[in-house]
């Protein structure tokens, strides 16, 4: 079977972030560019996949004039919390918890929720394709995957990604299981269960997963992660032959790793990237035939995410190789980009 297989490179702002409006018209925009690769007529189906992390700062959806003079993210979520204070302490009390950080996700989790589920559904349908939405930190919704309404299942934050049909409907879920030390693991977030994470669904007959960023790599950042568990040799096993890797790496691409896990000094994030993330991984591999990985580009306040898009493909007669690779990864508007391919399975 032929597709057409999307790795999605936005830059992202905070004017990007201002309100549900921002957020779906810097998204339409950015997939619109996907039509100029499609023949309609063919009926080919497609997969766009966005990057991680994406949804994340829709907590500052609304509340942008109050926070555009902060100088970092946590001084802007700490100026979204005081003016809430009320509501934070209301959040706390009813999920039980102490950890205000916990608290402030959940509590934000509604709007969040509501723009990003509305936003990727409505551009699934007006694009006829299916889309990885990237992910976002929130917590369980009670009310399911497929409803636009929400109400926190409890104050358990995950780092969560779905996928939706060009029906508008959700398919998948799934939640990162290993969180990243000094970056995810100081938020307060909860690792996501092995199972469903190794779950696969049938997109066009094909078995396919997503892996969120660091759920695809072959081994550890640190020697201090005794739960770190690859998850792409648990999905080859499972006979998935297409992965959705979302990614958003917060250090800089062409600096010198700062784990540096081999003798050898002065090791750059990029090498460190393909030594021991998916393109490694995959050549252990006997079904998966096709990793997408987006890379998230954003300069927000102190924070900045960075990288080079990938789509990686594995066959019997010329091993692992790059598909297709973004021309840039600095986090600047003119490095945003749609990479596409197509791949016969």
């Amino acid at each position: 079977m032929r597709v057409d297989l999307f790795a999605i490179q936005p830059y992202m702002s905070l004017a990007d972030y201002a309100s549900e409006e921002a957020f779906y018209a810097k998204l339409d925009g950015v997939l619109a560019l996907t039509t100029s690769f499609r023949d309609r007529a063919s009926q080919v189906p497609a997969l766009a996949v966005l990057p991680e992390d994406l949804a994340t700062f829709l907590v500052m959806a609304n509340r942008t004039p109050f926070i555009e003079t902060a100088r970092t993210v946590d001084e802007a979520f700490s100026r979204i919390g005081k003016r809430l204070w009320p509501a934070m302490l209301a959040t706390m009390a009813r999920y039980r918890t102490r950890s205000l950080k916990e608290a402030f996700f959940t509590w934000a989790a509604t709007d969040v929720w509501t723009i990003w589920h509305r936003t990727i559904s409505q551009l699934a349908k007006k694009y006829h394709l299916t889309l990885v939405a990237g992910s976002g930190l929130v917590p369980n919704n009670l009310k399911g995957p497929q409803s636009l309404s929400y109400q926190a299942e409890s104050a358990r934050v995950y780092n969560y990604s779905f996928t939706v049909i060009p029906t508008g409907d959700v398919v998948y879920e799934t939640r990162k299981v290993n969180l990243v030390p000094t970056q995810e693991d100081v938020l307060g977030l909860t690792q996501g269960p092995l199972e469903p994470g190794t779950s696969l669904y049938g997109w066009e007959t094909i078995p396919t997963a997503t892996t969120i960023c660091y759920d695809g790599f072959r081994v550890p950042h640190t020697g201090r992660e005794p739960s770190f568990t690859p998850l792409l040799p648990i999905l080859d096993r499972k006979g998935a032959r297409l992965i959705a890797q979302p990614s958003a790496n917060p250090w800089n691409w062409d600096a010198p790793w700062i784990f540096q896990n081999h003798p050898e000094s002065g090791r750059l994030r990029c090498q460190q990237w393909l030594d021991e993330g998916a393109m490694s991984a995959l050549m252990a591999c006997k079904n998966i035939e096709v990793i997408v990985n987006p890379q998230l580009l954003l300069r927000l306040l102190d924070v900045h995410f960075e990288g080079r898009s990938m789509i990686l493909v594995r066959s019997p007669e010329h091993g692992v190789k790059i598909l297709a690779q973004s021309r840039d990864f600095v986090a600047r508007p003119e490095s945003e980009e749609v990479l596409h391919a197509t791949w016969d399975f």
